[in-house]
């Protein structure tokens, strides 16, 4: 799809993850600084802008990179 943008569809495929995996990790991206990965111009379209979504994907590896880390070696905040 023109613009690096995707669907729903063309994601899980792409992404090798199912439709339900798809849109959790959807609704939590919604909630995050990557809001703007996820594009609904209307009630039934989703559109997918891949870079963010790639980005999206990292932050989300390094959230879980540091829950997994040993509370004594994680960076206080």
């Amino acid at each position: 799809m023109a613009n690096g943008w995707k669907t729903p569809k063309q994601i899980q495929e792409d992404y090798d993850i199912s439709q339900g995996t798809f849109y959790d990790w959807k609704q939590k991206c919604e909630s995050t600084q990557f809001q703007d990965a996820i594009i609904r111009p209307t009630g039934k379209n989703t559109f997918v802008v891949e870079q963010r979504w790639q980005d999206y994907l990292n932050w989300l590896s390094d959230q879980r990179k540091k829950d997994l880390l040993d509370p004594h070696l994680r960076v206080q905040k």
